[in-house]
């Protein structure tokens, strides 16, 4: 009877993975980069390198003053990573960290944000990014926000701009 509790974990560990993607499992790269999962995790700076084609540096995930990024897009936004001009619709969320040191030694600076690629038609409320910012025209970032904690969990928002999601969809309905 032992043996059958013993195997019974196992078991099921089999069957959940069983069902799951094998695209969930995808690896990150030396940048940082998944294609699999149209996502980064890794620094400022090995994102530049990989999109500059340019080797990846180690780097240490508790490093102080270093800038962090967390990137995830979709297929629609895809095409930016080449060059080209993504769909209507396309989105890409950014969250961006960096362990502070000297005087805010113990505070973490974060930024959140979200942009959507409306070439058509303005969304009411967002902000409207430029083209040397994004490369084309009809990006706007839908949701900024800015804020440090402190090593005590304390929270001090610095920018919060949030547009509802349904007067985006109004918005690139319109677009089409």
């Amino acid at each position: 009877m032992k043996s059958k509790k013993r195997l019974i974990p196992f078991v099921l560990l089999v069957l959940i993975f069983s069902f799951i993607p094998l695209g969930a499992f995808a690896a990150f790269d030396d940048y940082g980069y998944n294609p699999q999962g149209r996502s980064f995790k890794g620094t400022l700076d090995n994102w530049e390198a990989f999109i500059h084609n340019q080797p990846a540096a180690a780097w240490d995930p508790e490093a102080i003053d270093v800038m962090f990024l967390e990137r995830k897009w979709d297929k629609r936004f895809a095409p930016m990573l080449t060059g080209e001009i993504p769909l209507q619709g396309a989105w890409q969320r950014a969250k961006l960290w960096q362990y502070l040191s000297g005087e805010q030694a113990g505070w973490t600076w974060r930024q959140e944000l979200e942009v959507v690629y409306s070439p058509n038609q303005p969304i009411p409320g967002a902000m409207e990014l430029t083209e040397n910012e994004m490369g084309i025209p009809g990006f706007y970032c839908v949701k900024f926000k800015e804020w440090v904690t402190g090593p005590k969990g304390q929270k001090v928002t610095i920018e919060d701009l949030s547009v509802d999601s349904g007067i985006i969809q109004k918005a690139l309905k319109a677009g089409e």
